[in-house]
């Protein structure tokens, strides 16, 4: 056994009898679930987060706030579990493993701010914590630039007086998992893991193993974090390809030729849509770019798939919807969050769409996960009550297929001269009632889209 094998054998054991513990700088959606996942093996977790609130929610047992099945599965942790808004109370925790979950952007754009406003804080815990035998090992979940451990990490580290490599050691282990839901988890998909020498890889290996079924070691951190953005570049690329041939051949249904095309086995299914939102796949460009240079020749398309996405919804606007809406006097946007069943609105098309749709006269919101005073903060339109809402409009833009939008029977509040614009078809099969007008994104025409579709749309070998 070498003494690398012996370090990391030794943390897990500490880690597995409690003695030692997980600390996790960041309690959003990627540090709180990782606290579930981690107590769910026995771990003691300790987390620190600025936001009271999100804080409360991990005591009274609620860790994956994008859940929208109930927590009763979340309640049973199996090791204690706390959190704090005072980074002081990880001193004495004995924590081996330290989880920097922080955000890294701001608005649109990479922001290393959070990291080093945690990384001083960090480094006063580990230089007052004695571990026997035991190496304490940093561990960057957030999507960060790979550079910024060489401008950030390494270097907050070096100030504070702890050596690299000698008396911590450091990594990265980027969350690729989605947070409700079964199927791409943190513990059923690929984790990719690297340190900044063989020794932290070794030891990040063994960890993740812990909750992943599947650990796979990057030649280094570098190689690790820039997988992340790599990953959701190549994903940002194809939604935003997908949105431009919508726009440069009105006169196909590239909804269908991309169906089409998705049949052959190398081809992955993309659906234009009204724009791409998160947190994440609008944001790896940005991160490659300021990575790689924003002058840089070779990445032009990147470049031009980025000002593409800038505002989408007002370019599809003018291009296809505003002659749809035309006689829309009242209109309501369904759906605020980027993504089904979650409360997560960043960079959601929905902000656009009301933007582009303010001027209507009568202009309302609605999302099942946000209450009305959050939607009409970020929106600066009142929120409606749904499905009544859909009875006095004559003009709706599905956004978000939330679950409450997808209940049998919806069709029957929404009345004939009813425009509908659907996001990605979740309405398609609808039996609406004569003169409701249905349009899906990336359709031809401006009457019922449907009317032309005379056969199933084929399905993806690639993606479904």
């Amino acid at each position: 056994m070498t003494e690398n094998e012996t370090l990391a054998g030794r943390t897990i054991e500490a880690l597995t009898s409690q003695s030692a513990a997980i600390g996790v700088w960041g309690c959003g959606h990627i540090g709180a679930s990782a606290m579930y996942h981690f107590s769910q093996r026995g771990i003691r977790c300790v987390g620190y987060d600025i936001v009271a609130s999100r804080v409360a929610e991990i005591q009274d047992g609620r860790f994956l706030s994008t859940d929208t099945a109930g927590i009763e599965r979340l309640l049973a942790t199996r090791a204690p579990v706390t959190a704090t808004t005072d980074w002081r109370d990880l001193k004495g925790q004995q924590i081996a493993v330290h989880l920097i979950a922080v955000p890294t952007e701001r608005g649109a754009e990479p922001s290393s701010a959070a990291l080093e406003d945690i990384m001083p804080l960090m480094c006063e815990v580990i230089r007052e914590t004695r571990l026997d035998g035991l190496i304490p090992v940093v561990v960057v979940e957030s999507t960060i630039q790979p550079t910024w451990l060489d401008t950030v990490v390494l270097p907050k580290l070096h100030a504070s007086g702890l050596r690299p490599g000698i008396d911590v050691l450091v990594g990265a282990a980027p969350r690729r998992d989605w947070f409700s839901g079964s199927k791409h988890t943190l513990e059923t998909l690929p984790r990719i893991v690297g340190g900044t020498t063989p020794e932290a890889t070794e030891l990040l290996a063994a960890f993740y193993s812990l909750v992943c079924g599947d650990v796979v070691p990057a030649r280094d951190a570098y190689h690790a974090a820039f997988t992340k953005v790599i990953e959701n570049l190549i994903r940002f690329q194809g939604l935003a390809l997908a949105n431009s041939l919508s726009l440069a051949f009105p006169q196909y249904d590239m909804t269908h030729v991309l169906r089409l095309a998705s049949t052959k086995w190398n081809i992955p299914l993309y659906h234009p849509s009204m724009g791409i939102g998160g947190h994440c796949i609008p944001l790896s460009p940005r991160y490659a770019l300021a990575e790689g240079g924003w002058d840089n020749t070779y990445l032009e398309p990147v470049r031009q798939a980025v000002e593409l996405n800038d505002g989408y919804f007002g370019k599809l606007y003018a291009q296809r919807l505003r002659v749809l809406f035309r006689d829309c006097r009242s209109i309501v946007v369904l759906g605020l969050a980027y993504t089904a069943d979650a409360k997560m609105h960043k960079l959601s098309p929905a902000l656009d769409a009301v933007e582009c749709l303010k001027d209507t006269p009568r202009l309302r919101v609605h999302d099942p996960y946000y209450t009305p005073e959050e939607v009409e903060d970020l929106t600066g339109v009142a929120s409606a009550s749904f499905p009544d809402c859909l009875e006095d409009v004559d003009g709706i833009v599905l956004v978000t297929a939330h679950a409450p939008y997808m209940e049998p029977g919806i069709e029957r509040h929404i009345q004939p001269g009813t425009v509908i614009v659907d996001n990605f078809g979740a309405w398609r099969d609808r039996p609406f009632a004569q003169g409701v007008r249905y349009h899906e994104v990336g359709r031809p025409g401006v009457e019922d889209s449907r009317s032309a579709v005379r056969w199933p749309e084929p399905s993806s070998v690639v993606t479904e």
